[in-house]
């Protein structure tokens, strides 16, 4: 028996898996066959090797080839088998699997269409909007997250300085959060947010108190056309969301979120059922400023933003998934 199943059954002696066995059985072969190369190439060095010999070498060289990718497939299934199991991921690593077994979301596919017959076709940005957007357009470059960012502070900050939102509302940057599953197998979730809107009208600028009510909606801002993972990292912060406000027994559960690169920008909304509704993607044109672009952006984030407020009012309306049919 090799070395390596040797020091394997050490360690498990009654848990030889398949894949150890595999493994073990690759090593046997890679030994037996360098020890056959080094006869071969001995013989050689003497002049001795005949020609069927030096076929059998030439072979050699390429087995031993294939079978140390043979061991390196198979090692890396013991390795898989070796590694503890995962108790905590990240926003960005969490999958859609993973976020459901720790929010208990149901993330099937729905489209979130209703929100158009919603939006408030009285609300327009203020005069002074389009000079700045023009201002940042001109004044920062947009390659990096940190550029595009202005765009998004642009937008936030005058929608939730509106003054039908009694100066009650509060951007906070990078909150950390998390939750955890309950159960045998406990599963977390865990990140930062790049921005959360809720209330804190009460706390100084530059408190490290965390307020007391829970946020709503959650932004994730990237630099790069959005995919599938970024989707998934906002829905696990939105998420992480609902689940602390079912945690802390909320009446009102809902939450939203913004994926946004700027340029790029998608919603979703976790009802008060747990269901994942996701927007269709709407773009926004950084170099010039296009009206119609900038008003659907603007009236969607007023109406997020919103529902965030109301919810947390005093006789609030939940929103359900029969309301988003």
């Amino acid at each position: 028996m090799s070395k390596c199943l040797t020091f394997l059954s050490f360690l498990q002696p009654s848990k030889i898996s398949e894949n150890y066995k595999r493994l073990d059985a690759v090593q046997q072969k890679i030994e037996d066959l360098l020890n056959k190369e080094t006869k071969l190439k001995k013989k050689e060095q003497k002049g001795q090797l005949t020609d069927e010999e030096e076929i059998d070498l030439e072979g050699l060289v390429k087995l031993l080839t294939v079978l140390e990718k043979d061991k390196k497939y198979w090692q890396a299934q013991v390795d898989k088998e070796n590694k503890p199991e995962e108790t905590s991921k990240s926003f960005g690593e969490a999958n859609a699997q993973w976020i459901a077994s720790v929010t208990g979301i149901n993330y099937k596919y729905r489209l979130w269409t209703s929100f158009t017959s919603e939006l408030d076709e009285t609300v327009f940005p203020s005069p002074g909007f389009q000079q700045a957007y023009e201002n940042v357009s001109r004044a920062f470059h947009m390659r990096t997250q940190a550029g595009r960012r202005i765009f998004l502070n642009l937008f936030l900050s005058e929608i939730v300085l509106l003054s039908e939102f009694n100066n009650m509302l509060r951007i906070f940057p990078e909150i950390e959060m998390s939750v955890e599953s309950k159960g045998p197998k406990k599963r977390k979730l865990i990140g930062k947010t790049d921005y959360t809107v809720g209330f804190g009208n009460d706390i100084d600028i530059f408190d490290n108190t965390p307020p007391r009510e829970l946020y709503l909606v959650a932004i994730e801002a990237k630099n790069s056309s959005l995919d599938e993972e970024d989707l998934w990292q906002c829905v696990a912060e939105t998420a992480t969301l609902y689940k602390s406000r079912k945690i802390a027994g909320k009446a009102n559960c809902a939450v939203w979120g913004v994926l946004s690169n700027a340029n790029h920008w998608k919603f979703i909304h976790i009802d008060e059922d747990g269901k994942l509704w996701r927007s269709n993607e709407f773009l926004l044109d950084l170099r010039l400023y296009n009206q119609d672009q900038v008003v659907i952006i603007y009236r969607f984030l007023h109406y997020v933003v919103k529902c965030c407020y109301e919810s947390c009012m005093p006789n609030p309306t939940p929103t359900s998934s029969a309301e988003l049919n």
